[in-house]
Order: C-alpha cells, then sequence, then structure tokens
C-alpha cells in the first residue's frame, strides 16, 4: 500500500482532554476523536493553527498523560490532528495502556488530499 501513510494504530477515543497554549493561562477543552502513540484527532479545536505548540493533557483512570505537541493538520470540518513530541518513556507506556482500553479502528488508505 504506497498511500498507506499510518504508523501506527489508531484507536477511537470520544473522551474529554486539555489543551494549554503557550504564554495564555487558560486551557480550551477539547474532546478526541482518536488516539494513537503518536497524537491524536481532536473533533473540534478552530481557534489552533497548523505549526502551533501546545500542552496537551488527558486525565485517565486517575492519572494524568502529558506531552508537548504540534498542530500537524486541520480539516475542513474543524477537526485538529496534533503530534505528540518528545515523550518520555514512562509516559509512552501510559499511553499504550490508554489505547489498549479503547476499541481499535482498522486501517484504511488515506487520501492525498487529507489536508
Amino acid at each position: 500500500m504506497p498511500d498507506e501513510r499510518r504508523r501506527v494504530p489508531r484507536y477511537s477515543a470520544h473522551v474529554k482532554a486539555s489543551i494549554k497554549l503557550p504564554a495564555e493561562s487558560n486551557t480550551l477543552a477539547v474532546m478526541i476523536e482518536d488516539l494513537c502513540g503518536l497524537g491524536c484527532l481532536l473533533e473540534s479545536a478552530p481557534t489552533l493553527e497548523i505549526h502551533q505548540e501546545c500542552e496537551f493533557a488527558l486525565s485517565w483512570k486517575g492519572r494524568e498523560f502529558q506531552s508537548a505537541a504540534v498542530v500537524a493538520w486541520k480539516g475542513e470540518q474543524g477537526q485538529v490532528g496534533l503530534e505528540f513530541l518528545n515523550i518520555p518513556p514512562e509516559n509512552q507506556e501510559m499511553l499504550k495502556e490508554i489505547c489498549a482500553d479503547f476499541l481499535m479502528k482498522p486501517l484504511v488508505r488515506l487520501s492525498k488530499d487529507h489536508h
């Protein structure tokens, strides 16, 4: 599959998370549609811009997963793709545990005009 760009499985999450932007004191509540070991798909975050860096946080079963992230892409319906940056090994393990609680999505070929 030469057009396949997925490097890791995605999981249907549909859980709340938060985004904190640098130099801003408030946090933005967001809804995760998909989650994976490299990032996540937010259902809607219209104020975020491509290449914008932020701090991502997800509370799960009494623990907090946090990661620096960057907006990798934006969709026409307001979806935002975040890429996690420099996840420490202990946070990678926690992210794997979180993903394991969700249903894995089938791998599908992405169209070239995804962005």
